[in-house]
């Protein structure tokens, strides 16, 4: 009787390459699928080796507030962010060109002060755009930094203002100036914190409004400014502060090239 021997060997390392091929398939595929549902934030601070710190202003409505800011920028030598609404700086075009003949910066805040991440595709492409191409005008410059009205942000939003060459900017320091709480609580959300012993520290963002709706800002400021220099940091524009850090904080602030 003849006996054929069965050489499994060659049978059994295919059964393995064929298992590996598909594991590694998998974890592809879980790469893929991690990277397209990752949820994608707006830049809160940065990592710097120095002592830089962005101040920014948002105004949507009011001109009460807007030049005794700037003066008071002026005069202690401090360039600045201003967020801008496209309404506004159309109807006030003598403070845009105020605030960048000061050297300061124009960023977007939008058309409508409304929640972005609300709407449709085409109606956030419709707001960026009209907001982008305002601004643009007015100031002879691009506009490269948007900060989403109640800084409301979902993906949608933060990959439509990358489409147009615009960094999502949120804040890592709230003046919580909005709220009216007085002089002397604006100036301690700053430099302390709304915890204890967290203040605004190097790489940090400053959230002020120079709309009419925070009278205290003004007031507020020069002391702020004071302290702040004291300690050593300096007071520069976003984009200054994005330029001098190594990252953004958080992680998912990083956008792919």
């Amino acid at each position: 009787m003849r006996v054929i021997v069965l050489k499994r060997k060659p049978l059994m390392i295919m059964a393995v390459i064929v298992t590996l091929s598909s594991f590694s398939f998998f974890l592809k595929q879980e790469a893929i699928v991690s990277v397209l549902s990752k949820n994608l934030k707006p830049i809160y601070s940065t990592k710097t080796a120095t002592n830089k710190i962005a101040l920014t202003f948002d105004i949507s409505w009011g001109r009460t507030n807007v030049v005794p800011i700037l003066d008071i920028l002026a005069k202690e030598d401090v360039k600045a962010t201003f967020f801008l609404s496209s309404p506004w700086s159309s109807d006030n075009q003598d403070l845009v060109e105020k605030i960048i003949a000061s050297g300061n910066e124009v960023g977007s805040h939008g058309r409508k002060h409304v929640d972005m991440n609300k709407l449709s595709a085409n109606d956030l492409e419709t707001e960026l755009t009209a907001a982008q191409e305002t601004l643009e005008k007015l100031t002879n410059k691009k506009i490269t930094v948007f900060r989403p009205p109640n800084g409301a942000y979902d993906n949608k939003v933060i990959q439509t203002a990358s489409a147009h060459g615009q960094r999502v900017i949120q804040w890592s320091i709230d003046s919580l100036d909005w709220k009216r709480p007085g002089k002397e609580a604006v100036i301690k959300n700053v430099l302390e914190g709304r915890k204890s012993n967290d203040g605004a520290k190097p790489g940090d963002i400053i959230l002020f409004h120079a709309s009419d709706s925070a009278p205290d800002t003004p007031g507020a400021l020069p002391e702020i400014i004071t302290a702040l220099k004291h300690k050593g940091y300096e007071l520069v524009t976003v984009s200054d502060l994005l330029a001098n850090s190594s990252e953004t904080w958080p992680p998912e602030s990083q956008l792919p090239e």
